[in-house]
């Protein structure tokens, strides 16, 4: 920010800025939410139903980014203008003032206080945890725990204020001191027993405690924590013992780390498949790695990055490896990365005080699932925006290239994001501020020794990461062809609550409190505030192209806004207000930080009663041993009838009866594939991730290629309110035309063996059951867009004819519709092969002349020979003025059918009563491939 650009008109630009944005996205958004989304394959996503113009989402989160930068500038170059007639404009709201030696006393004093209140509260959760652990649980003392708590507080708090008024003694200060750091440090000692946590897994069944995932390996693991730690508080205390005010150390930040982000996980598999599917994307890849040397990004895509294969690894290294374990794994995956994420807090954050705060409200702001997606995230922000780091050039070149293959590889769309949001200071650090000349010095001994060793391992990964870095942009290519309409959300029916209207746009106020800080700062302070606001705005524009398609509820957008508030908070405003105090400096970063802290930290008080975290196993569930089911890899565990005799049932169908054969599973229960020890065929984990055309083809290509004998296609998920040929319809097209549904108990596959045809009964009802969207709302509409029309299909001609109607008829497909439901019959000369016509489009115009819109209800029905309406399948779908696009062959009963002869076009529910309109139909196919773009 320019000098002319003063403290008080950055404030009022802001504050001008807030509603200007706000007006000008609602102005902008009610006109652009009425169009059609414009659909360039033929793609279903949760939006899809509702024609849903999901591109506006993107279009508002990048409208609310420039106009907020541009509001603000508009509005600081009007107001500094006018700051020559209206002088009060210039100067600054601001009061500032340097610290006395009583005040940074009074701070010392304080930060003593509130880590022995810390530590004081989860020690007394720790004595409560060894008690129940020696005499086994004790339902008294968890209702006690409350007032022990009380008591806790009062008598540290009386402690500490006589520690306070005794200070003033210097008689007895010193010694005050010393006691006050040997009962922190004593604290310290015990709070590494948090680590046993880890593995006590109690849950309660018929009243009696029962302990689950036990591992000799975990076991072992948390013993070597404890040691580890306190041997290092050993070293630790004796290195500091000279000091008069007590010394935190990093296993005191392990150790609580633990308690924040521990959570009992769950003693029973639920059975449904979202869960398997959920469940599967962690656990598939590292089964594909370890028993099929599938490599990923080079043989396979995994759909979040590398970090699909963190949690799993946890449950080979730490547990049994089996299906049951990624329940403890994704806990235990979640507490090692608060650990990693509190190291980084320990050593990049000077003031112990509030790293040690962020650690235990914020270890977790993510759940146990998509946490894992954002571990780089944060370490990577305090790591290269570090003091330490901007210190040393090589280093920060250094560590930003580290961790950036390292955060890309991990998930590609944050680890991107990170990485091009902090380019901008390495390049300004590395030519304008001449870092680029310590490479020029390799000739001397000493800068050899501090560079090369660094240097070298890093080249080699580079090297090796350069295979993985390709297939990564290949793979981000192919998934951003339709990744808006195949995997997006309605952002407009969550913006229903104050939590999701700030989750989703309170990184706006982190990036107006950038906008205002560099206001009146000079020097370093004000290359760092550069630097902050280049990282915000580079950062938010990238990271929404993640957050802003699939919402979830604020779930995405609120750890962005998080990330943004703590990166301000900790590296910008905390080093500024530790050098000098500034009201409106203090003010903005309370303001972030209560808002964070609000809306997604932890509780405090209730925190230390994980210790009694039990949870009751319904009896809904029964204990399932590897000797009672076949399934090693299901391990033992918890789970409903149901869901255990459904998958013995599909491990004697693919491991037994067909053993020998290949098998895709495209129930999305990708959980089947480590569970029953098979290898994953397809290149994009599953039948949701193979979204769009080119992944498709790619996925036919390897189906034509292995020729896989079972499809297993139920039980099934259903993928964002649609189905297998809705969701995949180019990979369903191959599909039905070279195979069919047979059963297995309550499993439905899809075989193109006639050996196993043979072998089982055939399934065409319950498939047609399964795969048949009756209701297809606005999907019609989407896919009868002129751009689909003209590139993906063509005129198929057709012989039939339009047998009867109630309409009245008027001549050019023109005609009056007069009653309640108004029908069309046509019959074909001869019955046709359903496979053989992909699509009906009908197109509707209205030609009353009226200004009304037109909007009506349709339904297609389509009759076997001897059928009438009553034994008829159909389609509905909701219409207006347009051309709609009726997928036949989404429905295995019009494509396994060739006895098709007649169809029935039905306007319900009076919907064109009293309408003039001209009807026009017309059967379609796809191009062949060559002709399509």
């Amino acid at each position: 920010m320019k000098k002319y650009f003063s403290q008080k008109i950055c404030i009022i630009s802001a504050a001008l800025t807030i509603p200007s944005t706000a007006l000008l996205c609602w102005l902008v958004m009610r006109v652009l939410y009425q169009q059609m989304p414009e659909y360039g394959e033929f793609v279903t996503g949760y939006t899809t139903w509702t024609a849903y113009y999901k591109q506006g989402d993107m279009t508002l989160a990048n409208l609310y980014i420039g106009g907020l930068l541009g509001f603000f500038l508009l509005y600081a170059v009007i107001l500094t203008l006018l700051s020559k007639k209206w002088s009060w404009l210039c100067g600054s709201f601001d009061r500032t003032w340097e610290y006395t030696a009583k005040q940074r006393e009074s701070y010392a004093w304080f930060e003593d206080a509130c880590f022995l209140i810390l530590f004081s509260e989860f020690l007394l959760a720790l004595i409560c945890f060894v008690i129940e652990a020696f005499f086994g649980m004790q339902p008294w003392l968890e209702k006690l725990f409350p007032i022990l708590q009380c008591i806790t507080l009062i008598g540290v708090g009386i402690f500490t204020n006589f520690v306070r008024l005794c200070g003033k003694d210097l008689a007895k200060q010193e010694q005050i001191r010393r006691q006050l750091k040997k009962y922190m440090e004593w604290e310290q000692w015990i709070l590494p027993l948090s680590f046993l946590m880890l593995w006590n897994y109690e849950y309660l069944r018929d009243g009696a405690v029962i302990r689950l995932y036990q591992s000799t390996k975990m076991e072992t693991t948390v013993l070597v924590l404890v040691v580890f730690c306190t041997l290092w508080n050993r070293a630790f205390f004796r290195k500091h013992r000279a000091d008069l005010r007590p010394a935190i150390s990093l296993s005191t930040f392990l150790s609580l780390a633990v308690f924040a982000s521990w959570t009992l996980p769950n003693g029973t598999i639920s059975g449904t498949p979202l869960e398997m599917y959920h469940y599967g994307e962690i656990a598939e890849p590292l089964h594909e790695l370890l028993n099929y040397g599938v490599v990923p990004y080079i043989d396979t895509m995994p759909i979040h990055g590398v970090c699909d294969y963190f949690q799993a690894a946890v449950g080979k290294l730490l547990f049994d490896g089996t299906y049951a374990s990624i329940e403890p794994a994704m806990i235990v995956g979640c507490v090692l990365i608060a650990m990693a994420t509190a190291a980084v807090f320990y050593y990049f954050i000077d003031n112990k005080l509030l790293g040690l705060l962020c650690v235990l409200l914020f270890s977790l702001f993510g759940d146990k699932y998509y946490y894992v997606r954002w571990a780089f995230a944060l370490p990577f922000i305090l790591i290269v925006f570090s003091k330490k780091m901007r210190k040393n050039f090589p280093m920060l070149l250094w560590s930003w290239t580290f961790i950036s293959i390292l955060s890309i590889a991990w998930n590609s769309s944050i680890g991107g994001a990170c990485a091009l949001a902090t380019l901008p200071m390495i390049l300004w650090e590395c030519f304008h501020e001449k870092g680029w000349k310590i490479f020029f010095r390799l000739n001397e001994k000493e800068v050899r020794k501090k560079i090369l060793p660094w240097y070298i391992p890093l080249l080699i990964l580079g090297i090796c990461f350069i295979p993985m870095f390709f297939a990564i942009l290949r793979y981000i290519v192919e998934n951003s062809a339709a990744i808006l309409e195949t995997t997006g959300d309605i952002l407009k029916e969550e913006l229903a609550s104050r939590y999701v209207w700030y989750a989703t746009f309170g990184f706006g106020f982190s990036l107006l409190a950038a906008l205002i800080f560099p206001a009146d700062k000079e020097g370093g302070e004000k290359k760092l505030a550069w630097y902050a606001l280049l990282f915000l705005l580079i950062f938010n524009l990238v990271i929404v192209r993640y957050t802003f398609v699939r919402t979830q509820f604020g779930e995405r957008g609120i750890i962005v806004t998080t990330i943004c508030s703590l990166f301000l908070v900790l590296l910008i405003f905390l080093p500024s207000l530790e050098k000098r105090f500034s009201l409106w400096t203090a003010g903005m970063m309370a303001f972030l930080f209560l808002a964070t802290v609000l809306t997604r930290g932890s509780n405090l008080l209730t925190m230390p009663a994980k210790v009694f975290e039990r949870d009751t196993i319904s009896d809904d569930y029964t204990y399932a041993t590897v000797e009672e089911t076949g399934i090693p890899g299901l391990g033992d565990i918890y789970i409903t009838e149901t869901q255990k005799k459904e998958l013995m049932n599909l491990n004697t169908l693919v491991n037994d009866l067909c053993r020998d054969k290949k098998v895709v599973d495209m129930t999305n229960q990708l959980s089947h594939y480590n569970i029953l020890n098979r290898e994953n065929l397809m290149p994009f984990s599953s039948t949701y991730n193979t979204n769009n055309k080119v992944m498709q083809t790619r996925a036919i290509e390897v189906l034509e290629e292995k020729q896989p004998e079972l499809i297993i296609v139920a039980p099934a998920w259903q993928h964002d309110s649609g189905s297998l040929s809705t969701r995949n319809y180019y990979m369903y097209q191959y599909i039905q035309k070279h195979y069919t549904p047979c059963k297995y108990e309550n499993i439905i596959f899809l075989t193109n063996d006639d050996e196993v045809r043979a072998q089982f009964e055939p399934a065409y009802e319950e498939f047609a059951e399964l795969t048949h969207i009756e209701d297809l709302k606005m999907l019609p509409k989407a896919w009868g867009n002129e751009y689909l029309k003209e590139e993906e299909t063509e005129p198929l001609n057709v012989d039939w004819s339009l047998l009867d109607t109630n309409a009245i008829e008027l001549g050019e497909d023109q005609y009056v519709l007069n009653a309640e439901e108004n029908y069309f019959l046509y019959t074909f000369p001869e019955n046709q092969d359903g496979s053989e016509i992909p699509f009906l489009r009908i197109t509707v115009r209205d030609e009353s002349g009226s200004e009304e819109p037109l909007k009506f209800q349709g339904v297609v029905y389509f009759m076997d020979e001897g059928k009438g309406v009553r034994e008829a399948h159909r389609f509905t779908f909701d219409g207006s003025e347009g051309s709609f696009l009726i997928p036949l062959t989404t429905s295995p009963w019009w494509s396994y059918s060739d006895q098709i002869q007649s169809m029935l076009l039905d306007f319900v529910h009076r919907s064109l009563e009293g309408k003039q309109v001209s009807i026009e139909t017309e059967f379609e196919t796809l191009k062949p491939l060559e002709e399509q773009h």
